[in-house]
């Protein structure tokens, strides 16, 4: 049970349920996290705009690799809201479950492309020492081949699940699946 409450779908007016319809549209389920934003239709809304967009929208990297982070992200912040979500739209994607569970409890051990890897490097620094973060951290993803749309996407997710898994936990959500 959330410590505060959330607006579930049969209770919202209107305007709120149209935001909670496209939001199961995008992906596929109507998340909690936006339920309990449900009170407030411009927050409601912005976070949808926000997140949907982030996630969604391959700029400058594929979704996969964007659910990858928030995972990783999600088990270093240890998440019992976000970790589960992401683990289940990971399998929604097609991802082996072995390899999913692994980015959620060592993902230095899940056999992934180098590349990717040092990606997931770079944002567990920036999740755990975000003051430690320099030119040069930027410089070594140039080097590897990653641009910097899909730099600014990883930063970007990354800080984006800072925010989700604190807001989670503060209000006490309840995962979304088991």
């Amino acid at each position: 049970m959330p410590f505060l409450p959330v607006l579930p779908e049969e209770q919202a007016s209107a305007d709120i349920r149209k935001i909670y319809e496209y939001v199961t549209r995008r992906w596929g389920f109507l998340p909690n996290y936006f339920q309990a934003l449900g009170h407030d239709a411009q927050l409601l809304q912005d976070q949808v705009n926000l997140y949907t967009n982030a996630m969604n929208e391959e700029r400058g990297l594929p979704k996969i690799i964007k659910e990858q982070i928030a995972t990783v992200v999600s088990a270093i912040n240890m998440s019992s809201y976000c970790l589960p979500a992401h683990l289940e739209i990971l399998g929604r994607m097609g991802m082996d479950k072995s390899l999913s569970r692994r980015l959620s409890i060592d993902y230095k051990s899940a056999p992934l492309d180098p590349k990717v890897m040092e990606l997931l490097k770079f944002c567990e620094k920036l999740t755990t020492n975000p003051g430690d973060m320099r030119r040069a951290d930027i410089e070594k993803l140039r080097e590897l081949g990653w641009n910097d749309t899909a730099i600014f996407d990883a930063v970007l997710i990354t800080s984006l699940y800072a925010c989700a898994n604190r807001f989670s936990a503060g209000l006490g959500l309840t995962p979304d699946f088991d």
